[in-house]
């Protein structure tokens, strides 16, 4: 006697989502049998699932080096002049 799979232990055995599964079956990719109004699926047909499936391959993006400024005590925005600290007390302690 075959051995079937629902939906769930199917996702279980795939490491997906149930509605990767049923979106397999929709797409026939996967093949799947109605019984008795619940969806099954055969064990032949999920090995073959497994050995033809070419997973999509996700893009990875490369991050680009960031260049970083030193700031010193030249820098512009460093010698603003507002209310409290300053560099030049800075500069004397």
């Amino acid at each position: 006697m075959e051995e079937f799979y629902t939906v769930n232990q199917a996702a279980i055995a795939l490491k997906v989502h149930p509605l990767t599964v049923r979106r397999y079956i929709k797409e026939g990719k996967l093949k799947a049998v109605r019984v008795g109004g619940n969806v099954r699926i055969a064990l032949n047909d999920l090995r073959a699932f497994t050995q033809d499936f070419i997973p999509h391959t996700k893009q990875v993006r490369v991050q680009t080096a960031i260049q970083t400024k030193t700031f010193n005590f030249n820098d512009p925005l460093l010698r603003l002049k507002g209310i409290g600290m300053n560099m030049s007390k800075l500069e004397s302690s």
